[in-house]
This record gives C-alpha cells, structure tokens and sequence, in this order.
C-alpha cells in the first residue's frame, strides 16, 4: 500500500497546534512584561551596588592622606624626630578632616595637635599653599616599661606613648611603680621624687656630654637607671642609685643629685669627674665584658676636679 504523503511538508510543521485564545495571550504578554521589569532591577541593583562600590574606594583613595591636598608642613622639626613619629603627629593632625575646601580646617588642624602629647606650644597659621605648623617637641629622655606597654618621659616628667626613635638615646628607668601606668595618662605629668632624682642624672649627663666635644658621648654607653633604693628605703647600707652600662657593669651614684652631703659620699662634681675620666680611660662602661671590672664606685671622695671649669 502506498505511503500517504503530508502534503503541507515540514514548513508546517506544528501548523496543528491550538491558537491561543486573547486572554491567554494577554496573561502571556503579562508575563513577559513581568519578567522583564524583574530583569531590569535586578541590573539596575547590580549596577548601583557596583557603583557603590567603586565610589567607596574612590572616596577611601582620595581621603587615605588627606595631607596630600591639605599640604600640611612642620616647620622646625628637631634632627631626633624619626619619621615614624613624624608621621603619627601628622595622621593625628588631620584625623577627621574630609572636606579639604573647609575654611574651619585650620582651627581643626590645631584641635587635633592639642591632644598630641608629643607637642607643646602648638601654633597654626595659613600660608599661600599649606596650612604651616609651629610647635615644641617633647624630647623623650627615659623609658618606663609598664604590663604589656612601653612609656616615654621627657624632663618633664610628661609621659608619652612609644614609637621606635633611633638617632636618640633613651635610658631605660627602672625602680618606679610602673604597674599603676595606663594609656590614660600618656600627655600627663607623673610627678615622683625617685622618677625627678633618675631624670636630673640623665639631664646632668646629656648636657655634659654636649660640652665635652674630645671624646664620644657617654649616654649611648648606658642602659638603665635604677632607683628601686631611692633615699634608701630597700638598704640604707646600698647605693641609693644605680646605673648600668650596656654590658650590665654596675655603676653606683649614690644619693640624689644635691643629696651626698647626707650621706657623706663624694660631691656631685666628684661623682661626675670620675665617671668621665673612667670611660676617657677605658673607652667605655661595659668592663663587665671585659672582665676589667664588675662594678663602678662614684661615691666614696676622690678630690677629683671638675673636667670642664662649668657644672
């Protein structure tokens, strides 16, 4: 038997099917229109979270260092300022600041600066391109180690928070109460008879140091201070004050500066001399080490006179 043949071919293929009727094509049309406004806010969500985010590392970018417009400059800036602590003093004093066109960024400027304790004397002034900071530095003569933190102190007794300074000697102050510091009070003065006795030493020392140009400074050659027997209140039968060298070599002071006639032990001058003229010998304190001597006595009188004619 032949075959029937499909006289409408392949081109009407699916010509049979039922024609949908008007409401099914209305809700179909819906249905597109539907789908495609769900597809356009969902690339219109995309697109803002997008632009959200490339407008907050844009805003982050430009406001990373503001100093970068606000050209902030230090003026007279002390040869022992390291450039970290240069760049801590300089993130505090635009700490807040986003609108770099604002009148009041000046007065911001100096707000900021007040609360650093690095700085003293703050002043601000406006220059034809940079907003130009004066101030005076706290120079940081000895170190306090606290639980867990690190403190500076200036011949103030001002204390302040530790940042690496590496062109500046820095003795190390033992023998205070050290557990009762908290960050708290970094920028306040820590007013203390053993912490003042320790920090006169360096002072007398430091300012030595600068007037005696024959030799190398001594300061460096010290590593601690101790006044844990201030006034002899551990011994009276020990040296009130202790330094030590480098190498751990003991060198007794004794009293307080202005106190040996108390305890009958050689004048400050005479203590200052023979120190000097030891380390002039030696070329340095650390004897330990060099199993010349274990400890320096400065206390018993020498008649010694002075190195320079000032003290």
């Amino acid at each position: 038997m032949a075959k029937r043949k499909n006289k409408k071919g392949w081109l009407f293929f699916g010509a049979g099917k039922k024609k949908r009727t008007k409401a099914q094509k209305k809700q179909r049309s819906q249905a597109i229109k539907t789908t495609t406004w769900i597809f356009t806010f969902l690339v219109l969500a995309v697109g803002v979270a997008v632009g959200f985010i490339f407008f907050d590392r844009y805003v982050k970018n430009e406001l990373k260092d503001p100093t970068q417009k606000l050209q902030l400059e230090l003026v007279d800036l002390p040869g022992w300022l390291g450039k970290e602590l240069e760049a801590e003093i300089v993130s505090n004093a635009v700490s807040g600041i986003y609108d770099i066109d604002s009148d009041a960024i000046a007065q911001t400027v100096g707000e900021n600066l007040a609360e650093v304790a690095w700085l003293d004397d703050v002043n601000i002034r406006l220059g034809t391109e940079s907003i130009i900071v004066n101030a005076k530095y706290r120079k940081p003569i000895g170190l306090i180690r606290a639980v867990g933190r690190k403190y500076y102190v200036d011949s103030d007794m001002v204390l302040l928070d530790y940042v690496p300074i590496e062109n500046l000697a820095i003795v190390e102050i033992t023998g205070v109460p050290s557990q009762v510091l908290t960050w708290r009070m970094i920028g306040t003065q820590w007013a203390r008879d053993d912490l003042a006795a320790a920090l006169e030493l360096l002072k007398l020392i430091a300012e030595m140091d600068t007037e005696l140009t024959n030799i190398p400074p001594l300061l460096p050659e010290i590593k601690s201070i101790d006044v844990s027997n201030y006034n002899g209140r551990r011994s009276s039968r020990q040296s009130h004050i202790v330094f030590y060298a480098n190498d751990g070599t003991e060198i007794r002071w004794g009293a307080e500066k202005g106190s040996w006639h108390k305890y009958l032990e050689a004048r400050d001058e005479e203590k200052l001399t023979l120190l000097y003229n030891t380390y002039e010998q030696m070329g340095t304190l650390a004897l330990k080490s060099s199993h010349k001597a274990t400890f320096i006595d400065l206390t018993r009188p020498q008649s010694l006179s002075l190195p320079i004619d000032r003290y």
